[in-house]
């Protein structure tokens, strides 16, 4: 009998890692680490699958007795892969709807602003709220440098990645001190550092909105101004 692999990572299949359907019966093309009540488990790109997977490599050489390196792993993968039931149709979702669906998957995202001197200054951030895949809000503290930075000057950038994709952009940031907004994006962890609540006057919203994007989304580049 013809060994089998799981149409999404390319694990050996048995009886054991089997994925299951909806119903509760045994899937007999994924297994269970990529598909589990009739579902995908990870909403991956074939590339993020890729990358995602090559943190196990070493468990990979030990289990087949090969010596690969990653780079050499990640060479076979790219191979393979495209072979695999669950990659072989093509996505026929736009960038855009592509570029949404990972900032989803995005708890973090790496803002840019100018400092004085005319350097860029990146800071990591929570996400609090988005839009489409070029509006983000965060929530930060009214004295901070990056608020200071933007007050003087709303030229801004912003990344997020996940496992090999990303989105790069360059926009401009509204510092938001609406309490209405303000109220309305309140998030029970923020009390840890704005003590007063929603109305404390130290919590002031960031809004991002992206002018221009570059899009490196499994294995596809482009550059975008957006309208």
């Amino acid at each position: 009998m013809d060994k089998q692999f799981c149409q999404s990572c390319g694990m050996p299949l048995s009886d054991v890692n089997k994925g299951t359907n909806a119903d509760g019966s045994q899937n007999k093309d994924f297994c269970i680490y990529c598909y589990k009540e009739g579902r995908f488990t990870q909403d991956f790109s074939m590339s993020q699958m890729i990358e995602f997977c090559l943190q196990f490599t070493d468990q990979i050489n030990k289990e087949t007795g090969w010596n690969l390196t990653p780079v050499q792993a990640k060479e076979q993968m790219l191979q393979y892969f495209p072979q695999l039931k669950r990659w072989r149709e093509k996505d026929k979702r736009t960038l855009a709807e592509k570029a949404t669906n990972l900032l989803s998957q995005c708890e973090n995202v790496t803002v840019v602003s100018i400092d004085e001197e005319g350097y860029p200054r990146p800071v990591q951030m929570s996400k609090i709220q988005t839009r489409g895949f070029n509006e983000i809000w965060m929530a930060t503290s009214s004295t901070s440098v990056k608020v200071n930075d933007f007050r003087k000057n709303n030229k801004a950038g912003l990344c997020y990645d996940h496992y090999g994709d990303g989105v790069s952009m360059r926009g401009i940031v509204e510092i938001i001190t609406n309490d209405a907004i303000r109220k309305g994006m309140w998030q029970e962890w923020f009390i840890h550092h704005f003590p007063s609540g929603a109305t404390d006057p130290n919590y002031v919203l960031l809004h991002f909105t992206g002018t221009e994007a570059t899009f490196w989304i499994n294995g596809e580049f482009a550059h975008e101004r957006i309208c």
